[in-house]
């Protein structure tokens, strides 16, 4: 078809020559350029990459391919275009209003530092504080907030200042935890070779024996979302520190489940003295279930069996002590079956194939068990589902164990280390804004909050330098159908 005139007086002039096509409903702008045929002994036409669209309202909109081209180009200063990462940064920030409000109330002379290195944080995974300026120069939150500082020692004095302010940290946190809600707790090793005395040795599932501190996080239950976590010295394990915890986070008729490692008498004792309802994984070796019952493989032992996942579990409910607390005690034969199969693949590389695995580690008869302390007199099937909705909260707990990692080598001090930890929170919370719009949209079957990121981080926001305003980069089909379906809409601040 034809090209309206109206859509060839936007064409682009300053890449050289260009074609317009009408594809798919919208017009779109080629590289075109000629080449000698020596066969036919004329110049043959050659069409380039697409460089963006054109449409009657906005005019040319360029691509990723358009805009490095532009930069590529240098263009002269009076039309030098701004182009700046806007797509990932919006989606973020219109998917979590109340944090910017939040933040806003809690510290009103920092409010847009925090959230800006927590931002790039997020989006461009920065590890250190040297590379926040250029990344900020490049993103959007330069238009939002220019005026910051971001040099390497202005973000740095920033970070141990934020670090100083653990009460104003707390506070804010604690605004986040509900009365009456589920919290589930679950720790971290962060490793660091900082000399500051949260660096320490001390245990964790790798083994590894590089300095450590530890941090524990609290979850919500239902909502997965993180709302406090608190640092400690990497020798002092979570079982320790985990009352400390608890009353940090102002817990109020609140249901704690947490996982292994933060059982103990004396947490125990605690959690019941403060009228806590709580549900603790108790250790394979633990003494709370009688040897007899495991020696015993007749079936008829066990209370009764439910289906999870399509996996048989059986479940026994027994009274503990006299404070109404409960030992429910559960097996999974497919689990067992997993953890046989992964010793006896272990043992083929740590014994050779003329060796045998140990078998009195297969004849292991806890194998597949695992049991729980809980106050809570619910059916064993209701305290099983409690706690197996821990696993909700790993995708958003392995983003924090990935991000905070990366950067904890760059703490030189613990107010440092605090406050990266801090805007690690703040990113964390970006995140699970994300996520949490992924799930009740039920788009997180096909997209998870990565593939968002990645979809929308080179959405660009660009000023032509023209004079004819502000315009987006072009957006994929598919990734606008996403942006729709998530309620996000990139012009509302243009």
């Amino acid at each position: 078809m034809s090209i309206p005139e109206s859509i060839k007086s936007k064409r682009p002039t300053q890449f050289g020559a260009v074609e317009i096509r009408f594809i798919g409903g919208h017009y779109y702008t080629y590289l075109v350029s000629s080449k000698w045929d020596a066969v036919k002994g004329r110049p043959q036409k050659k069409t380039g990459k697409s460089i963006g669209k054109i449409t009657e309202t906005d005019g040319f909109i360029p691509n990723a391919n358009g805009l490095r081209l532009m930069r590529e180009m240098r263009m002269t200063p009076e039309v030098a275009p701004s182009v700046k990462n806007y797509g990932a940064y919006e989606v973020l920030l219109q998917l979590s209003p109340d944090l910017d409000k939040q933040l806003r109330q809690h510290f009103p002379d920092i409010f847009r530092e925090i959230r800006t290195i927590a931002l790039l944080r997020l989006v461009d995974s920065i590890s250190s504080a040297k590379m926040i300026q250029p990344m900020f120069l490049d993103s959007y939150m330069s238009d939002v907030c220019g005026d910051i500082a971001v040099s390497e020692g202005s973000v740095r004095r920033f970070i141990a200042r934020l670090g100083m302010m653990q009460d104003q940290l707390d506070a804010f946190m604690r605004s986040q935890v509900m009365p009456g809600t589920t919290l589930l707790f679950d720790g971290t090793s962060i490793f660091s070779g900082s000399a500051d005395s949260l660096s320490a040795k001390g245990y964790n599932p790798n083994h590894s024996q590089n300095p450590q501190a530890r941090i524990l996080y609290v979850f919500e239950k239902d909502s997965h979302k993180p709302v406090f976590y608190r640092v400690v010295q990497g020798s002092i394990v979570d079982k320790t520190a985990f009352m400390d915890t608890v009353n940090a986070a102002g817990c109020s008729d609140c249901i704690i489940i947490a996982d292994k490692g933060f059982y103990s008498k004396k947490n125990l004792s605690a959690l019941i003295n403060a009228g806590m309802k709580f549900i603790l994984p108790l250790q394979d070796n633990t003494v709370n279930v009688e040897a007899a019952f495991y020696e015993n493989i007749d079936d008829n032992k066990w209370d009764g069996v439910f289906s999870y996942n399509k996996r048989a579990v059986w479940f026994r409910k027994r009274p503990s002590g006299n404070k109404g607390n409960y030992i429910y005690t559960f097996r999974d034969d497919s689990r067992k079956a997993e953890l046989v199969g992964h010793y006896v693949e272990r043992a083929d590389k740590d014994y050779g194939e003329e060796e045998h695995a140990p078998m009195h580690v297969l004849k292991e008869i806890r194998m597949g068990y695992f049991s729980f302390c809980s106050n809570l007199d619910l059916s064993a099937k209701e305290i099983y589902l409690n706690y197996k909705n821990r696993w909700d909260i790993e995708q958003c707990f392995d983003y924090l164990k990935n991000s905070v990692s990366s950067s904890a080598s760059h703490a030189h001090t613990d107010e440092y280390f605090r406050g990266w930890a801090f805007l690690n929170h703040i990113s964390l919370l970006y995140y699970y804004g994300l996520l949490n719009a992924l799930r009740n949209t039920k788009l997180d079957e096909k997209n998870s909050a990565q593939d968002v990121l990645k979809l929308t981080k080179n959405i660009y926001r660009v000023d032509t330098g023209d004079g004819q305003g502000i315009k987006i980069s072009a957006v994929h089909k598919k990734t606008q159908e996403l942006l729709d379906s998530l309620g996000i809409d990139l012009l509302r601040n243009i």
